[in-house]
Formats: C-alpha cells, structure tokens, sequence
C-alpha cells in the first residue's frame, strides 16, 4: 500500500498529538494547576488526508454522526480515539484506502459529530457506530479501531456481531482501568481549560462546526472515565464470535498484562495441541516495539502489513 499522489490530497498541516485519548489523559494527578500545553510535550506531526470522495453525515436517532469515504474496494470502517478527528489517522487512511473502501467515522462530541445532550458511554459509541453501519447497509464490515475506537469497536462486535466481519484492534482494553495507574489519577481533575494551547483543541476547533461546546465535551469524556463506563464486561468480550487482530505498542498507556486478558477473552492462547497452542489465525495478538500510545498509528511500516495480513487471511 502506498500513499494517495498529493494532487489528490488536501494538506492538513498540524500540530497533532498524535492519539487523543491517551493525550488527554496522560498528564499526572498534580498537573490541575498547569495547562496541558506546559506539561505535555506532544510528538510534532505533519498529516496528509486524502480528500474524500465522499462526505455527510447520518442520523442515528437524533445524532447527526459524520463520516467520510476514500477509495475503492473492499469496505473497511475506521474509528478514532478519543478526542481525535479523522484528520488524525493520517498516512495509514492514505495507505488503506489504496485497495479498500476506507469509511471514516467521528464518534458524537468528536470534530464534526455535534454530542447530544446526553451522557457519553462506550455503550452509547457502540450503538451509534451499529446504527450508521446500519443505515450505510455495510454489513458485516472490518473495523479498524484506536483506543477508544477500538473499545467502541469491541462493543459493536459483542452487541451486533451480525454487522462485523473482524476486528484490528489498536492500543486498547476491555477494561476501564486498563490504562496506568498512575494515569488514571489524573483523570478527575481534567478541565477544558488544561487544553489551552494544544493540539487536540486546536483539531477541534478547525472542524467543529460548534467549537464553543468543546468545554463540556472534556467534562463529558472525564466523566466517562472516571465513572467507568468506557468499558465492557468480560462475558461481553468473550462472546464476541468474529475473528479478531489486537495490537499494542510495547511502551503503550494500556497495561501489557490487561491486553493480555482482553485477547485471551476473545480466545486467544485457549487451545493447546501436541508441540503447544495450535495456529488459530482468527485470533492474532502483535506487539509493535518502539511504539508508545501517542505514536503507533503512525508507524506504518510495522502497523499496515500487520492489518494487510489479518484482513487478508479473513477473506481468504
């Protein structure tokens, strides 16, 4: 796979932190006097995103969710972390988009996706990515999710497995408390304010069509996490019947040993033969290194054959 020419692409120069949730979150308990932009040292990236072929957004009961479409093919549907905007998948929407009809989707609260006056819970991203895939008749599809893309696509596969065909998941858990103790002290003391100055506000408002709304979509966020509803049960997980790719970075935010649990839930590592496990390729685990939570979309070299592989077994 390589990267759409730049006559057809639109160069989105930013300053993206590159993977929004664990930005969002990272910062220690004691930072609630600084902003983020003092105690945050983000990884300096230039994004290129292909100007969609397509773009508009879908009602899913009241919920005007947008999306995008790139290229041709086989479809695939993308879902960004926390806080992010399409924008921040970067050159792997480019590459995938070379041979598959990529489909990329804001969750609400995020870019150009307007939150209803609602609580925001994994539950709920679930629900509205089933309800677009839905409306889009896209199933059963690949889903490729980040972070909180990737626990919200978890989600669609335990509650609608009929409408997935597997599931890459990147730098993510089942579990709420996944992500370092150490990280989630911060989370109750997360403001709009701390955001003054960085990336992730910056993103927003460029796309937002309602930037003022921004604060209450942090507290929104924080809530989430701190109330644990940014996760799923393991009978939840272990049901999930599709064929499913984990990835981790090995520096990532999500505990090495809750990643471990999430892949063995899904089936990963239970069957034995004669010399050991046998080779189940429905059930892959990979460990990307030199990867920390901030990067590891953006290490293409490692990340896309990775995909490549497992989408194609699938198909096979």
């Amino acid at each position: 796979m390589g990267i759409i020419p730049q006559e057809d692409t639109m160069l989105i120069k930013t300053t993206f932190a590159a993977i929004a949730l664990a930005t969002l979150v990272s910062f220690p308990a004691n930072a609630q006097e600084a902003t983020m932009a003092e105690t945050f040292d983000p990884i300096q990236l230039s994004t290129e995103v292909p100007v969609p072929s397509e773009d508009g957004t879908v009602n899913i009961d009241g919920l005007n969710m947008y999306y995008q479409v790139h290229g041709e093919g086989e479809p695939l549907l993308l879902i960004h972390g926390g806080l992010m905007t399409i924008e921040a998948w970067g050159p792997i929407l480019s590459a995938l988009a070379e041979d598959r009809k990529v489909y990329a989707i804001e969750l609400e609260g995020h870019g150009r996706t307007v939150d209803l006056d609602r609580p925001l819970s994994m539950q709920q991203f679930a629900e509205d990515v089933s309800g677009f895939i839905e409306q889009m008749d896209l199933g059963p599809i690949d889903i490729v999710g980040f972070s909180m893309g990737g626990g919200t696509a978890m989600g669609v596969g335990a509650l609608h497995p009929e409408l997935v065909k597997s599931l890459v998941i990147i730098s993510a858990s089942h579990q709420a408390d996944a992500i370092w103790d150490s990280v989630r002290a911060g989370w109750p003391h997360m403001t709009a304010e701390m955001m003054e100055g960085t990336p992730m506000l910056a993103a927003y408002e460029a796309v937002a069509p309602q930037p003022e709304r921004f604060a209450g979509f942090v507290e929104k966020i924080r809530d989430a996490m701190v109330s644990g509803e940014l996760g799923w049960t393991d009978d939840q997980v272990a049901s999930i019947p599709v064929p499913v790719l984990m990835i981790i970075g090995d520096t990532d935010l999500v505990q090495f040993d809750k990643a471990l649990e999430t892949y063995q839930l899904l089936g990963g590592q239970s069957s034995t033969g004669p010399m050991g496990p046998e080779l189940d390729t429905a059930r892959q685990f990979a460990v990307i290194p030199a990867a920390t939570h901030y990067d590891i979309v953006f290490k293409t070299d490692l990340l896309l054959p990775l995909i490549d592989r497992f989408l194609a077994a699938q198909a096979d």
